[in-house]
């Protein structure tokens, strides 16, 4: 972060247009801050200290986010571990109990980017079988274990509007779209183009007349192919379709003109503006000036297309084209260190030693080194972080 301000701050004295994109590592990060989400080492203190026993986990590997050893003292001293996920991992194989999760295509929400903007997004289609939305099993919970005010609440946009009247910097996030029973000339918005088809072939294996679309209770978008065939909102837009046009050029019919913004407006609401009042100072803290300590790196992460996602190693195709771990640093770090590409540097991290192949990128400022984010070999722990070059 202070090496990333410096180079913003150096470009920004030739260019005043040039400026600094934060972005989150997981989707959703912003929000959860917003709402005053803790860090992970207060969960694990709250179990560590014995101020609580049971831990709910949901959609996430806690062994990407923290030391082997440390997790699993964490989970050790549980009395209960529930996870809520779609996908096997480390920690699912610690649960006491496993709740099955709705992937992305199988779930609604709201997502806050890394500009504050909230998007709503919404299912691609119905989950079978015992197959929910995480929010959807909280709330079943909450329902049996007799809260009264979750047992209002019936579906998204209650969750919604609860959140938008509780949370001082979501306020009005239940505006971002229309409510569920919106119609347009009495129809609702389906989610499939006209020239979706074999509706009845892809369920033949079970029964080949043709079953009942299901209800939506979260939006006004349908299962089908059948509703409002105009413009719809913007922020209802399920898919870019027009006569004559592929799906990415067909965009241009949906836009004021091209390249501007969407007919209706961009969908999504910005929760954060710079100059909002009594607001968090989202906007104003800037980073001290980076300094370098003598055998001492700055660690951060840089994130690869391949292999930084959780779910890239689970392609074997995929998974090939994942690089070997390494650690990158500047030209300069390495004459200094006396290195050269492909041999090895250890290094110390919160007393984890790592012994990794360096690259050399000219572009790296010095004192600084990259560690690709999410590889198998990498070190556990919340970065940016000093690493001590170890000595040969």
């Amino acid at each position: 972060m202070k090496a990333a301000a410096n180079v913003a701050w150096a470009l920004n004295k030739k260019n005043k247009n040039t400026g600094l994109v934060l972005t989150m590592l997981e989707c959703n990060s912003l929000g959860l801050a917003m709402m005053g989400g803790g860090r992970l080492d207060g969960a694990f203190n709250a179990i560590l200290h014995n101020h609580a026993d049971t831990v709910i986990i949901m959609e996430n590997d806690l062994y990407r986010h923290g030391a082997e050893a440390t997790v699993n003292k964490f989970l050790k001293m549980c009395k209960q571990v529930i996870v809520l996920d779609h996908t096997n991992h480390a920690t699912v194989k610690k649960a006491q109990i496993i709740i099955p999760a709705g992937t992305f295509a199988e779930s609604d929400g709201t997502l806050v980017n890394n500009e504050g903007r909230a998007q709503r997004f919404f299912q691609v289609y119905e989950a079978t079988d015992v197959i929910q939305e995480s929010w959807r099993w909280l709330l079943n919970m909450g329902v049996n274990a007799g809260n009264e005010r979750m047992s209002k609440w019936k579906n998204f946009e209650d969750i919604t509007k609860a959140i938008s009247e509780e949370e001082e910097l979501l306020k009005g996030v239940e505006t971002i779209t229309p409510l569920s029973d919106f119609r347009v000339a009495g129809q609702r918005i389906p989610r499939e183009p006209h020239r979706y088809s074999g509706r009845t072939a892809m369920n033949a294996g079970i029964n080949v007349s043709e079953p009942k679309p299901p209800e939506d209770p979260d939006s006004s978008l349908s299962y089908t192919m059948e509703g409002y065939r105009g413009l719809p909102p913007s922020s209802l837009t399920p898919f870019y379709w027009s006569p004559g046009w592929n799906s990415v050029q067909s965009v241009n019919k949906y836009q004021e003109e091209v390249g501007a913004s969407l007919r209706g407006g961009d969908p999504g609401l910005r929760m954060l503006e710079a100059d909002q009042k009594n607001e968090a100072n989202y906007f104003m803290s800037i980073p001290e000036v980076f300094h370098q300590i003598e055998d001492h790196l700055w660690m951060v992460w840089t994130h690869h297309i391949f292999g930084s996602d959780e779910l890239s190693t689970r392609s074997s195709s995929v998974a090939q084209r994942i690089p070997k771990p390494y650690v990158m640093i500047s030209t300069k770090d390495a004459e200094h260190l006396k290195l050269g590409d492909g041999q090895l540097l250890a290094f110390d991290i919160e007393k984890q030693t790592f012994h990794l192949p360096i690259k050399i990128n000219s572009t790296m400022p010095n004192g600084v080194a990259a560690l690709p984010y999410g590889l198998e070999g990498m070190p556990s722990t919340e970065l940016p972080a000093w690493g001590i070059v170890k000595k040969n």
